[in-house]
Protein backbone atom coordinates (compact mmCIF):
# COMPACT_ATOMS: atom_id res chain seq x y z
CA UNK A 1 0.00 0.00 0.00
CA UNK A 2 1.28 2.90 -0.88
CA UNK A 3 1.01 6.63 0.67
CA UNK A 4 1.09 10.03 0.07
CA UNK A 5 4.64 12.09 1.63
CA UNK A 6 6.61 14.83 0.81
CA UNK A 7 8.00 14.45 -2.64
CA UNK A 8 6.51 11.23 -3.50
CA UNK A 9 4.57 8.04 -2.67
CA UNK A 10 5.96 5.33 -0.21
CA UNK A 11 5.16 2.01 1.32
CA UNK A 12 4.37 2.09 5.19
CA UNK A 13 8.09 2.13 7.01
CA UNK A 14 9.52 1.59 3.24
CA UNK A 15 13.33 0.68 3.25
CA UNK A 16 13.96 2.39 0.22
CA UNK A 17 12.94 5.13 -1.20
CA UNK A 18 13.45 5.55 -5.34
CA UNK A 19 12.87 9.56 -6.05
CA UNK A 20 13.33 12.10 -9.06
CA UNK A 21 15.70 15.43 -7.39
CA UNK A 22 17.72 18.18 -8.56
CA UNK A 23 21.08 18.59 -6.97
CA UNK A 24 23.14 22.12 -5.67
CA UNK A 25 26.21 22.96 -7.80
CA UNK A 26 29.28 22.15 -5.77
CA UNK A 27 29.61 25.62 -4.87
CA UNK A 28 26.21 26.19 -4.02
CA UNK A 29 26.16 22.72 -1.75
CA UNK A 30 29.30 24.55 0.30
CA UNK A 31 27.40 27.53 0.48
CA UNK A 32 24.12 25.25 1.87
CA UNK A 33 26.69 23.97 4.49
CA UNK A 34 28.17 26.80 5.49
CA UNK A 35 24.40 28.61 6.03
CA UNK A 36 23.19 25.02 7.97
CA UNK A 37 25.94 25.39 10.51
CA UNK A 38 25.76 28.91 10.96
CA UNK A 39 22.16 28.13 11.96
CA UNK A 40 23.53 25.35 14.30
CA UNK A 41 25.46 27.66 15.93
CA UNK A 42 23.02 30.28 16.48
CA UNK A 43 19.82 28.37 17.22
CA UNK A 44 21.88 25.70 19.60
CA UNK A 45 20.91 23.09 17.36
CA UNK A 46 21.75 19.69 17.80
CA UNK A 47 21.44 17.49 14.99
CA UNK A 48 23.93 16.99 12.67
CA UNK A 49 24.21 18.99 8.76
CA UNK A 50 22.87 16.82 6.09
CA UNK A 51 25.98 17.25 4.14
CA UNK A 52 26.54 18.38 0.36
CA UNK A 53 26.71 14.71 -0.69
CA UNK A 54 23.01 14.20 0.03
CA UNK A 55 22.01 17.84 -0.27
CA UNK A 56 18.80 17.62 -3.27
CA UNK A 57 15.49 19.12 -3.59
CA UNK A 58 12.86 16.07 -3.87
CA UNK A 59 10.65 16.17 -7.01
CA UNK A 60 8.62 12.96 -6.38
CA UNK A 61 9.43 9.15 -5.79
CA UNK A 62 7.94 5.69 -5.02
CA UNK A 63 9.18 3.69 -1.63
CA UNK A 64 9.29 -0.26 -1.44
CA UNK A 65 9.86 -2.11 1.58
CA UNK A 66 12.81 -3.70 -0.02
CA UNK A 67 14.70 -3.69 -3.60
CA UNK A 68 12.44 -2.17 -6.43
CA UNK A 69 11.46 -4.94 -8.53
CA UNK A 70 12.95 -4.53 -11.91
CA UNK A 71 9.73 -3.53 -13.38
CA UNK A 72 9.48 -0.25 -10.97
CA UNK A 73 13.14 0.75 -11.92
CA UNK A 74 12.54 0.35 -15.82
CA UNK A 75 9.43 2.45 -15.25
CA UNK A 76 11.18 5.19 -13.59
CA UNK A 77 14.28 4.98 -15.82
CA UNK A 78 11.47 5.69 -18.44
CA UNK A 79 10.14 8.49 -16.48
CA UNK A 80 13.04 10.18 -17.25
CA UNK A 81 13.53 9.09 -20.39
CA UNK A 82 10.20 11.06 -21.18
CA UNK A 83 11.04 14.82 -19.53
CA UNK A 84 12.41 17.25 -21.17
CA UNK A 85 12.75 20.75 -20.21
CA UNK A 86 15.19 23.76 -20.31
CA UNK A 87 17.62 24.70 -17.98
CA UNK A 88 16.25 27.11 -15.22
CA UNK A 89 17.54 28.85 -11.92
CA UNK A 90 16.52 27.51 -8.79
CA UNK A 91 16.65 30.32 -5.09
CA UNK A 92 16.15 30.11 -1.81
CA UNK A 93 16.41 32.94 0.58
CA UNK A 94 14.74 31.57 3.95
CA UNK A 95 15.26 28.86 6.18
CA UNK A 96 12.64 27.11 7.92
CA UNK A 97 11.33 24.20 10.57
CA UNK A 98 8.83 22.05 9.58
CA UNK A 99 7.06 21.42 12.38
CA UNK A 100 5.65 17.41 11.51
CA UNK A 101 6.59 15.44 13.81
CA UNK A 102 7.72 15.64 17.73
CA UNK A 103 11.25 14.85 17.40
CA UNK A 104 12.82 15.14 14.06
CA UNK A 105 11.72 18.55 12.39
CA UNK A 106 13.64 19.46 9.05
CA UNK A 107 15.67 22.67 9.03
CA UNK A 108 15.10 23.73 5.09
CA UNK A 109 15.54 26.20 3.08
CA UNK A 110 12.86 27.74 0.74
CA UNK A 111 11.64 30.17 -1.08
CA UNK A 112 9.29 33.32 -1.17
CA UNK A 113 9.26 33.07 -4.97
CA UNK A 114 7.79 29.76 -5.56
CA UNK A 115 10.25 27.79 -7.86
CA UNK A 116 7.64 27.79 -11.03
CA UNK A 117 10.25 26.27 -13.43
CA UNK A 118 10.98 23.50 -10.52
CA UNK A 119 7.39 23.38 -10.44
CA UNK A 120 7.32 22.52 -14.20
CA UNK A 121 10.06 19.96 -14.22
CA UNK A 122 7.92 18.15 -11.41
CA UNK A 123 4.72 18.43 -13.12
CA UNK A 124 6.62 16.61 -16.32
CA UNK A 125 7.67 13.74 -14.09
CA UNK A 126 4.48 13.84 -12.65
CA UNK A 127 2.59 13.16 -15.79
CA UNK A 128 5.31 11.05 -16.93
CA UNK A 129 4.92 8.54 -13.60
CA UNK A 130 0.91 8.46 -14.24
CA UNK A 131 1.22 7.47 -17.59
CA UNK A 132 3.69 4.19 -16.62
CA UNK A 133 0.80 3.46 -13.76
CA UNK A 134 2.99 4.73 -11.21
CA UNK A 135 1.55 6.79 -7.95
CA UNK A 136 1.66 9.84 -8.12
CA UNK A 137 1.57 12.72 -5.91
CA UNK A 138 0.27 15.85 -6.53
CA UNK A 139 1.34 18.46 -3.96
CA UNK A 140 4.29 19.78 -4.60
CA UNK A 141 6.81 22.14 -1.72
CA UNK A 142 10.02 22.69 -3.07
CA UNK A 143 12.79 23.02 -0.14
CA UNK A 144 16.25 21.48 0.50
CA UNK A 145 16.68 19.72 3.91
CA UNK A 146 19.99 21.01 5.73
CA UNK A 147 19.58 19.33 8.75
CA UNK A 148 16.89 18.02 11.41
CA UNK A 149 16.52 19.03 14.95
CA UNK A 150 14.00 19.16 17.73
CA UNK A 151 13.92 22.54 18.13
CA UNK A 152 11.70 24.43 15.62
CA UNK A 153 13.00 27.58 14.03
CA UNK A 154 11.13 29.96 12.88
CA UNK A 155 11.14 31.54 9.14
CA UNK A 156 14.79 33.09 9.03
CA UNK A 157 15.74 35.41 5.85
CA UNK A 158 19.05 34.49 4.34
CA UNK A 159 21.47 36.12 1.64
CA UNK A 160 19.37 34.86 -1.24
CA UNK A 161 21.01 31.46 -2.98
CA UNK A 162 20.89 30.83 -6.46
CA UNK A 163 22.40 28.30 -8.79
CA UNK A 164 21.50 26.86 -12.62
CA UNK A 165 19.45 23.77 -12.48
CA UNK A 166 21.52 21.62 -15.60
CA UNK A 167 19.92 18.31 -14.71
CA UNK A 168 18.02 15.53 -12.45
CA UNK A 169 18.83 12.51 -11.31
CA UNK A 170 17.26 9.22 -10.19
CA UNK A 171 18.27 8.72 -6.16
CA UNK A 172 18.02 5.47 -4.36
CA UNK A 173 18.32 6.00 -0.75
CA UNK A 174 17.64 3.45 2.34
CA UNK A 175 16.21 4.30 5.26
CA UNK A 176 18.87 4.54 8.07
CA UNK A 177 22.17 3.90 5.78
CA UNK A 178 22.86 8.08 5.49
CA UNK A 179 23.55 8.02 1.58
CA UNK A 180 21.92 7.89 -1.86
CA UNK A 181 23.05 6.36 -4.70
CA UNK A 182 22.71 8.25 -7.90
CA UNK A 183 20.91 5.61 -10.34
CA UNK A 184 20.63 7.66 -13.56
CA UNK A 185 21.20 11.50 -14.61
CA UNK A 186 19.46 13.45 -17.30
CA UNK A 187 20.42 16.60 -18.91
CA UNK A 188 18.29 19.72 -19.23
CA UNK A 189 18.01 20.97 -22.37
CA UNK A 190 19.57 24.50 -23.41
CA UNK A 191 16.88 26.72 -24.95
Amino acid sequence: MFMAEPGGYRLRQPANRYFFAVLPTAEAARAIACIADGFRRAHDLRGPIIGPDRYHISLCGVGAPGPAPDEVLSSLLAVGDQVRCQLFDVGFDHAVSFSQGARKRPLVLASSEGLPALGWLQAGLRRAMAACELPVKRQFNPHLTMLYDEQIVLETGIPPLRWTVRDFVLIHSVNGEGRHRHLARWPLVVA
